[in-house]
């Protein structure tokens, strides 16, 4: 019988034809894998500084221990120490009381006062202010004689006639947070007054404004 066989050219030429393309596969790997040797991973970090708390202070001026707190602010006091009835010509009586900053910043503050009321305040009352010292009260309504002092701090001179127009007895005086001054007031009945005067009555106003240093 008569065997055929393939021509061992043609074999050969499909073997190399492969051999070509397996290379060629062999270096589109090679060249992918350079690409990926170039892509690097980058780390990062951050911090933050945080401040302290920040707040707005307080100005509050009080009156004989009253009217503390923002919700007060423009409010009125009574001291009722400085009263008295029955008064004739030249008597007085005297009262201490504290002006407070009761605030956390500090303070200045004007005084002025007025009258109210009838001629016995605006015609005859006389008022003295002074800071510091003592309140000091000595006679008795029997006798005619009461009168009050504030201590060798007070004199006469500084008296002032309160009318309807206010009057100023202290400028700019400065008061620290937590600090307080000792206000002591003369009420007087002119030595002068008329007798128009008998049976009337009236008021006082004594009125601290207030406002930051520097303002």
């Amino acid at each position: 019988m008569t065997q055929h066989r393939r021509p061992a050219g043609p074999s050969k030429r499909r073997s190399g034809r492969t051999r070509a393309l397996l290379s060629l596969a062999a270096v589109g790997v090679l060249a992918t894998g350079m690409s990926v040797k170039g892509t690097f991973a980058f780390w990062t970090d951050s911090a933050t500084a945080a401040t302290g708390s920040f707040s707005a202070g307080t100005l509050d001026i009080t009156v004989n221990g009253q009217l503390a707190g923002q919700a007060n602010n423009g409010g009125s006091t009574t001291v009722a120490s400085l009263t008295l009835g029955s008064m004739v010509p030249g008597e007085s009586i005297a009262a201490t009381f504290p002006v407070a900053n009761n605030g956390s910043v500090p303070l200045t503050y004007n005084l002025t006062g007025t009258g109210s009321g009838g001629l016995a305040v605006t015609n005859g009352m006389q008022y003295s202010v002074t800071f510091g010292g003592t309140a000091t009260n000595t006679g008795s309504a029997a006798t005619g004689n009461r009168a009050g002092s504030c201590g060798a701090v007070a004199t006469d001179t500084n008296t002032t006639l309160l009318t309807s127009t206010a009057s100023t007895f202290a400028t700019a005086r400065a008061l620290a947070a937590g600090a307080s001054d000792t206000v002591c007031v003369v009420a007087r009945l002119s030595s002068q007054a008329p007798n128009a005067l008998q049976g009337l009555s009236g008021t006082a106003s004594l009125v601290f404004d207030s406002k930051q240093v520097g303002a």
